[in-house]
């Protein structure tokens, strides 16, 4: 168990809201159609924002909830899954971008695609347990429309833009929040499942010979939640079992809003209650890296979440990976 007190929540939403309507009119569909596939009926897409403008906005927005100041920030981590370019990472972009030059704070990102938060939240709790640092700001900014390929029309209709941050602190010796077990497995015989081929050292675009396909999103849905089903149920008890925790105990579980479908696939399978199980996913459409964060601030901002409360993030990710992350508030 290692102290990590979540000090503030804040989130940046594109201007832009693309409806379920627009996306069936782009993709030629009939109307609703788009909606009935992927549970998403609107969500926000950037029209001039960058991925470090969303996220030094949320950052900005999770401070000013605060009592701490920019000055407090020790290291800002970006989880994502989409970087802003190939050099230097998404978190210098981020600080850049808070127009504070004499704050060299140490910048890093972490991608674990969907899960990079959870994996951030992980990182930055053995970070702040042992003193490297006192404040950690975790930043997951996403930006999916850009490389939606058309001819895929479930996942087309799946994706929205935004960020979302979360500042963390260790707690005091009498605080009661903690991360109480974190957890995460790679099933990599599926990682052609879920995949952008183009940007790497791969396909490199300095090869690229005019098929756009390469450098965009690609998804087997189905092959995914095979996968996904046949090793979640056996991976959440192990979790909850390493934490020696019994699901009634946890009052909020926040999963990854992955599609409709899916989501309620997995809740079934793992018997968690319709009330326990935090889902955006209608307005905001799966937000990769950026979901699980801002589902966390929706509870936050809403105070349906108390102090010393357990909450578990639960996610998948191309990988493909599972993961989860107990914690109390």
């Amino acid at each position: 168990m290692r102290k990590i007190k979540i000090i503030s929540t804040g989130k940046y939403l594109p201007k832009k809201i693309v409806s379920g309507i627009e996306i069936d009119r782009i993709l030629g569909l009939s109307e609703g159609r788009s909606a009935q596939m992927s549970g998403v009926e609107s969500r926000h897409y950037v029209e001039d924002e960058s991925a470090s403008e969303m996220g030094a906005y949320a950052l900005m927005a999770a401070l000013e909830k605060s009592e701490l100041n920019y000055d407090d920030i020790d290291a800002i981590l970006c989880a994502s899954g989409t970087a802003e370019q190939a050099l230097p990472c998404t978190a210098a972009l981020i600080q850049r971008q808070m127009k504070r030059p004499d704050r060299s704070i140490p910048c890093f990102d972490i991608n674990s695609t969907c899960l990079s938060f959870v994996t951030a939240m992980d990182v930055a709790s053995s970070l702040l347990e042992t003193s490297r640092y006192k404040t950690i700001a975790i930043v997951s900014t996403e930006i999916a429309s850009v490389g939606l390929n058309p001819n895929e029309h479930e996942a087309y209709s799946l994706f929205g833009d935004g960020a979302a941050a979360v500042v963390v602190s260790r707690g005091s010796e009498t605080d009661r929040s903690r991360v109480i077990h974190a957890s995460m497995k790679t099933f990599s015989e599926g990682s052609d499942f879920c995949k952008i081929r183009g940007g790497g050292t791969r396909f490199h675009p300095s090869k690229y010979d005019g098929k756009s396909e390469i450098f965009q999103f690609s998804m087997e849905g189905r092959k995914i939640f095979k996968m996904v089903l046949e090793n979640m149920e056996e991976f959440f008890n192990q979790s909850l079992s390493d934490a020696n925790i019994k699901l009634e105990e946890i009052k909020f579980v926040i999963p990854h809003q992955a599609s409709a479908s899916g989501m309620e696939l997995v809740r079934r399978k793992l018997k968690i209650p319709l009330e326990k199980y935090v889902d955006i996913l209608k307005d905001h459409g799966n937000m990769i890296a950026a979901s699980i964060p801002l589902g966390l601030h929706y509870l936050v901002a809403s105070g349906k979440i108390a102090r010393g409360e357990k909450i578990m993030l639960l996610g998948t990710s191309a990988g493909v990976s599972l993961g989860t992350l107990i914690l109390e508030y």
